[in-house]
């Protein structure tokens, strides 16, 4: 019995890890800005299915099991606490964004414990559905290098600028950036270990999937990759290739961007650097007001209302739900109570799950975070909890 409990939990999985390509394009949106994702269906079939496998009794004895239970209660306090300042409905859609970041929390634990032999296949299918989001990229790039039909529903058009199935290049660019690294990591054990075959193979990845995140016009994703690869570079003792990847960059925007030239691939454009100015300064005015447990999380759309900083014609818009900075984001709506949970929680991961690819992943996400909302994008947030469950030791 115990052995078919594992086995559906393990195919379930499989069918997790095989939608995951399909991005945002297995999006549904159910109006009253309430999005479901075939991903987060799948992830929740997951956790339920290993919850009720009644064999695993020390399922929760793990090395994050306090700060993600911490963090967990601060965001539940600061939803609580602040319900009288919302309506039910939105009650209901703000805790839709707490269940979700739970589930995909429980993605750590469920990978944590599988065995030795099933990680090993993981880590062989991440490189599979990576290079698949990077492959359906350049098809994208080529074949729908705009989303100005899709405008009306909430996407921005970015024009000429690799944005594949997560339907916004600042995202895809976050993956890419994170695939790199995975992939780094793999070639320089191959590298180790003279296995030329695996270093062909990873190396003609690592070509495919750098030129993708080039091709993203992503300035945030360029700062994430040279001071993740930084990091990487530093701690295998080769930091003085960084600087021909630099040049390598340079001439492959300079020769791109000649062809294909609009706001979106100006790497030097205003527009979106005066929108995250307004809307760091709409965050922080927000914490500023509400210190300890925020407005809630997450009720930022909701606060912004309140505020006059949107409008309900405005409420389509994808970004709308949170902040052009992770950190800010977590500041508005859970407060210092949450974010200091959240820092803790960070902290107990660099700290217990430490190696080369981890450590230059979260590094650069960091980073990242400072720009875009990276750190709770459902796609990221999956990427990120697998790595670890796969780091911990069974």
């Amino acid at each position: 019995m115990a052995i078919m409990a594992e086995k559906i939990i393990k195919i379930f999985f499989l069918f997790l890890l095989f939608l995951f390509p399909f991005g945002e394009i297995a999006r549904f949106d159910l109006g009253n800005n309430i999005a479901v994702r075939v991903l987060d269906v799948a992830i929740g079939l997951v956790l339920v299915a290993w919850l009720l496998d009644k064999e695993k009794k020390k399922r929760f004895q793990k090395k994050l099991v306090n700060p993600i239970l911490f963090f967990t209660g601060a965001l539940f306090v600061s939803l609580f606490l602040n319900m009288k300042n919302y309506q039910g409905s939105e009650i209901i859609i703000s805790s839709l964004y707490f269940l979700r970041w739970i589930v995909y929390a429980g993605l750590y634990f469920v990978v944590a414990d599988f065995d030795i032999k099933f990680k090993s296949k993981i880590r062989e299918l991440l490189v599979v559905i990576g290079a698949m989001v990077v492959v359906l990229g350049y098809v994208q790039y080529f074949l729908y290098p705009n989303l100005r039909n899709l405008y009306y529903l909430g996407w921005d058009e970015h024009l000429y600028r690799m944005f594949s199935t997560f339907l916004d290049p600042n995202f895809a660019g976050t993956f890419f950036v994170l695939y790199l690294l995975f992939l780094s990591g793999l070639f320089w054990n191959s590298y180790k270990e003279k296995q030329y075959r695996s270093i062909q193979i990873y190396g003609g990845l690592f070509v495919l999937t750098f030129c993708a995140i080039l091709l993203t016009f992503s300035r945030g994703a360029f700062i994430m990759f040279f001071v993740s690869m930084g990091v990487f570079l530093m701690q295998i003792k080769k930091a003085r290739l960084l600087f021909g990847i630099a040049v390598l960059s340079i001439i492959f925007l300079g020769l791109v961007s000649r062809f294909n030239q609009s706001e979106g691939t100006n790497l030097f454009r205003t527009t979106s650097n005066l929108a995250r100015i307004e809307s760091v300064n709409r965050a922080i005015t927000i914490f500023l007001d509400n210190p300890i447990f925020g407005v809630g999380f997450n009720n930022y759309r909701y606060a912004k209302l309140r505020y006059g900083f949107t409008s309900k014609s405005k409420y389509e818009d994808h970004a709308g739900a949170g902040t052009d900075n992770s950190f800010l984001f977590v500041l508005a709506t859970t407060g210092i109570i949450g974010f200091s949970a959240y820092v803790y929680l960070w902290y107990s991961i660099v700290r217990n799950l430490r190696n080369i690819v981890i450590t230059s992943s979260l590094v650069g996400l960091f980073v990242n975070a400072l720009f875009i909302n990276s750190l709770f994008y459902p796609f990221i947030m999956a990427w990120v909890w697998i790595l670890l469950g796969i780091t911990e030791k069974t």
